[in-house]
């Protein structure tokens, strides 16, 4: 029915429409009156519209659809006979005709003319769904009527964009509003849809499914019987059969009417001019003059005299397919032949500076020259000398295969009928709640600066101080109270095979300013174990009842006051050391086996030390009179409350500070040994992990544990060589030392401490010379050989941009599929939390995440990284734990989350909201070119 706007009283309308709609609708389409059946209004407007839609309306009104829709196909007019030409070619009809066309009309009048029209006739009809396609002024005011009465709006072939609001205009205006509150959106490709996403439409409303302009052109490119009298068709044949080298004449199908290029009109008609009359025998120009007289007229100046150039009017559908079939090479600044041309394979070459089509451009069946003379002339005869070459064609299904149609008829059952489901990432708190974590987590987040020092003061050595200056900060302890519980000592001796010693020792432990309150000595499995049982019987047998051993030993030694003629404090000191020596046989202990425990073993003995502190002496390491005080005065010290030794390294050197360097200062180092003077507590650290080798290393284990579980560190005493008896050796340590079994020196354990050093490394815990690396460091935690790789992908080149480096971790290489020789290649360093592994026990997921913790805190000191990138969608125990670790650190998350990877929805959940950054995507193939942007972005932001 026609509808036209003359001087009748327009509130008479809709009763005058419904009278007349219906009574039209009773003798042509049943269904309506069955009024519990969805309406679906069709709305048109341009040609084009008419072609795309046409086959989505039969489908629409088959035989199955019937019974499930009233389908009511409106017209505003815009292209009134050209469209009403282009539905008969289908078979189809317009029900309502507004005709609101009028001669030279603005937008804005377009636009409110349509905008009342159709929402008088929405009002009667009431549909409960809308289609609209493209980009026209019909598409946009129209859904724009429906989303004001709260209709849903299916867009056909959403998602197209040049992202240049000015080119198309106003087209790309139009289309990017529908898509803003489109309910179904029919994207054609996969490239729209991934336009539609980064938009913020929610991926359950996207559907790719083709576009029904191919299915509309796959009817009719090769009809059956094209009417052969058709003036164009007898042109093209005439053509053919004249030319006298058949295999280089070629047809050339031009289309041109874009508003924005009508500035360059004049331009792009005398390039083609020139291609006419350079190639006058070979070629035919076939251009279909669009009925705008601003395009017509020039196009008419310029070209109507060539001989070689047709100029025809619009061609019909229904033969436009032949013409397109007989064309050779395709100029266009139009959109929907691009589809069709490469749909059948022939080459396009594309008069426009932009496209809201480029997938044939990436995929090379389309060349976007532009609208400038010389490139036109170029790409046309770049072309032809391609087509004389390749004589070929290729069909290429990249804009649909036919199908778009019945895709979005069952896609539209489907939501009728209930089975279409909404997702739950599409509500409002959740897009919220992403929205604002990444807004506002930026607040949340220290600068890099702050991080970085936060690191340093986690992991930068103590001051290297001398003695002296050791003795003038606070501490908890002075020599007067030596003999309080708090400060009582326990001296374990291991020994092996060197002799000798046994009155040394006992005679220098006697004589300490802080003598320990026991002393025990130990042998297992020594080869002169025959020897040292004879020395201590000797020791022993000084302490019966009766010998003056102590009383000889305190005036030569202990007493001996040069100094001094006071014969009070002479007598007072020998009393006092008499007294004490006398007790010697109710605080020495030996331990003695078979079993060899020779490095280990006397650290399991000091276990069940009673004291609060313990030291631990190779047998090489005699100490002198003032060292158990100046050591118990240094540990009671806020700054150097650690592990003291006798000699130690950073592990990442080639020598020991202490007797050989002689130095001066106290040095932290990573690992002490000769002597492990610490509060008795912390040996029980030392066997938190597995032992890699009872043959050496246990100085490694303890130092190494106890930085890694109580954030204990480890110094070398210094050297004073004005006061030498603060020294933890004698004047013969060398020579003593030579005589055993000195680590190190002992053959075949060099290799066994270099493989448990790069154990201890591998694993997380941290050195102490980790604080001078300078490099901003990020590092990378996944479980698996494919996230590993993927994530590299994603980080690795911006970190070598921001001169950074990239750490590797992850919690148990022995049960993953990561292949450690290719990830060793792409990192600075490689960890492995060994979660479980230690001890081969499957940890429960509170102690496997309790491990995490420990480690992570290792490994982030050691790599000196300041923020932590995870695939959060992988969601295990272990990366649960390593985030809720970072959070606890303040140290930021970058967490990449793909939707259909996500292993343990609540995990990740969680892990998303301790994530200080949330980059998301919907498969491993959706990693688009902005989200890559994004995390760059915020990698730079991190590290600036």
């Amino acid at each position: 029915m026609l509808l036209k706007n003359d001087n009748m009283n327009i509130s008479s309308w809709p009763n005058l429409f419904k009278l007349n709609y219906y009574k039209n609708k009773q003798t042509s389409d049943i269904s309506v009156n069955n009024k519990s059946l969805p309406k679906i209004l069709i709305v048109l407007g341009t040609r084009p519209e008419g072609i795309k839609c046409a086959p989505l309306i039969a489908e629409l009104k088959s035989d199955y659809y019937r019974s499930k829709f009233q389908i009511i196909v409106l017209s505003t007019g815009q292209h009134r006979e050209i469209l009403r030409q282009s539905l008969m070619a289908f078979k189809q009809t317009v029900d309502i005709d507004l005709d609101l066309m009028m001669n030279n009309q603005s937008l804005p009048d377009l636009f409110h003319r349509i905008f009342f029209q159709i929402n008088e006739q929405i009002n009667l009809i009431k549909p409960n769904l809308l289609i609209v396609q493209g980009d026209t002024t019909t598409a946009l005011v129209s859904a724009l009527v429906a989303a004001y009465n709260q209709i849903p709006v299916a867009h056909v072939e959403a998602g197209l964009r040049t992202f240049n609001l000015s080119n198309p205009f106003p087209e790309e205006l139009n289309r990017k509003i529908i898509d803003s509150f489109a309910k179904l959106m029919f994207a054609p490709t996969t490239f729209a849809k991934e336009v539609l996403i980064r938009e913020g439409a929610c991926e359950t409303d996207i559907f790719i499914t083709g576009n029904t302009g191919v299915d509309a052109f796959y009817q009719y490119y090769k009809h059956e019987n094209p009417n052969k009298k058709n003036s164009i068709l007898r042109i093209i044949d005439n053509f053919k059969k004249k030319s006298l080298n058949k295999n280089h004449s070629v047809v050339i199908l031009v289309t041109m009417h874009r508003r924005e290029n009508f500035q360059y009109l004049s331009d792009m008609c005398r390039a083609i001019k020139t291609i006419a009359n350079e190639h006058n025998e070979n070629i035919l120009i076939i251009l279909p003059v669009h009925p705008n007289p601003n395009v017509k007229n020039i196009v008419l100046k310029i070209l109507n005299n060539l001989n070689n150039v047709k100029i025809v009017d619009p061609i019909s559908y229904d033969i436009f397919g032949y013409v397109l079939l007989e064309s050779d090479i395709i100029m266009t600044d139009s959109g929907g032949i691009q589809e069709e041309a490469v749909s059948i394979g022939k080459p396009v070459i594309l008069m426009r500076m932009t496209t809201e089509r480029p997938e044939g451009i990436y995929l090379g069946t389309i060349k976007q020259i532009g609208i400038f003379y010389d490139d036109i002339i170029k790409a046309v005869n770049d072309e032809l000398i391609n087509i004389k070459i390749t004589n070929q064609t290729s069909k290429r299904n990249i804009f649909g295969d036919g199908t778009a149609s019945k895709q979005i008829a069952a896609i539209i059952e489907n939501y009728f009928t209930g089975n279409y489901k909404s997702n739950i990432k599409c509500m409002t708190k959740f897009r919220q709640d992403s929205v604002a974590q990444y807004v506002y987590s930026y607040t949340n987040i220290s600068s890099h600066t702050n991080r970085r020092n936060m690191m340093i003061n986690l992991t930068k050595v103590q001051s290297a101080l001398t003695l002296n200056e050791i003795l003038k900060i606070p501490s908890q302890y002075n020599i007067l109270k030596k003999n309080e519980d708090i400060f009582a000592l326990t001296a374990v001796i291991g020994l092996y095979r060197r002799e000798g010693l046994i009155r040394r020792w006992i005679e220098a432990l006697l004589i300490q300013t802080h003598p320990p309150k026991e002393i025990w000595i130990i042998h297992f499995a020594s080869p002169i174990a025959d020897k040292l049982d004879v020395e201590i019987k000797e020791m022993r047998s000084l302490f019966y009842n009766g010998s003056n051993y102590c009383n000889k030993w305190c005036i030569e030694n202990k007493c001996k006051m040069n100094n001094t003629n006071n014969n009070e404090i002479r007598s007072n000191c020998t009393e006092k050391c008499i007294e004490f020596c006398m007790t010697l046989p109710s605080i020495l202990f030996v331990g003695m086996g078979q079993m060899q425990l020779k490095y280990f073993g006397r650290f399991q003995l000091a276990l069940q030390c009673r004291t609060k502190y313990v030291i631990v002496f190779d047998d090489d390491c005699i100490p002198q009179k003032r060292y158990l005080e100046v050591a118990m005065y240094t540990i009671n010290t806020k700054e150097y409350r650690g592990i003291l030794g006798t000699k130690g390294t950073p592990t990442s050197e080639s020598y020991y500070y202490g007797p050989v360097s002689k130095s001066s200062q106290i040095i932290e180092v990573d690992v002490v040994g000769g002597s492990w003077f610490m509060e008795s507590e912390w040996v029980k650290l030392m066997f938190h992990d597995k032992i890699y080798s009872w043959n050496t290393g246990e100085d490694f284990h303890l130092c190494a544990n106890a930085r890694k579980y109580a954030n204990i560190r480890s110094f070398v005493m210094p050297v004073d060589k004005n006061d030498d008896t603060t020294h933890s050796f004698t004047k013969d340590y060398i020579h003593i030392s030579n005589k055993g079994d000195t680590t190190g020196r002992v053959n075949g354990t060099a290799t066994s401490r270099k493989f448990i050093r790069d154990q201890l490394w591998l694993r997380g815990d941290r050195l102490m010379s980790s604080y001078k690396s300078s490099k901003p460091s990020l590092l990378l935690f996944a479980e698996t050989q494919y996230d590993t790789m993927l994530l590299i992908s994603l980080v690795q080149q911006q970190m070598i941009q921001l001169d950074g480096l990239t750490h590797f971790a992850t919690s148990n290489m022995l049960k993953t599929d990561i292949e450690m020789i290719k990830i060793r290649k792409q990192f600075q360093s490689v960890h492995d939390f060994m979660i479980g592994r230690d001890f081969n026990i499957d940890p429960t997921p509170i102690t496997a995440a309790a491990e995490i913790h420990y480690g992570f805190d290792m490994v982030m000191q050691g790599t000196q990284s300041t923020a932590v990138i995870i695939l959060g969608s992988s969601s295990t125990i272990n990366m649960f734990a390593l985030v809720s670790a970072a959070f606890l650190r303040n140290i930021p998350v970058i967490n990449i989350y793909i939707q259909d990877n996500i292993v343990d929805f609540k995990r990740a959940e969680v892990i998303m909201t301790m994530s200080s950054f949330t980059i998301r995507t919907f498969t491993n193939q959706t990693f688009s070119n902005l989200q890559s942007q994004q995390l760059n972005n915020l990698l730079v932001r991190l590290y600036k």
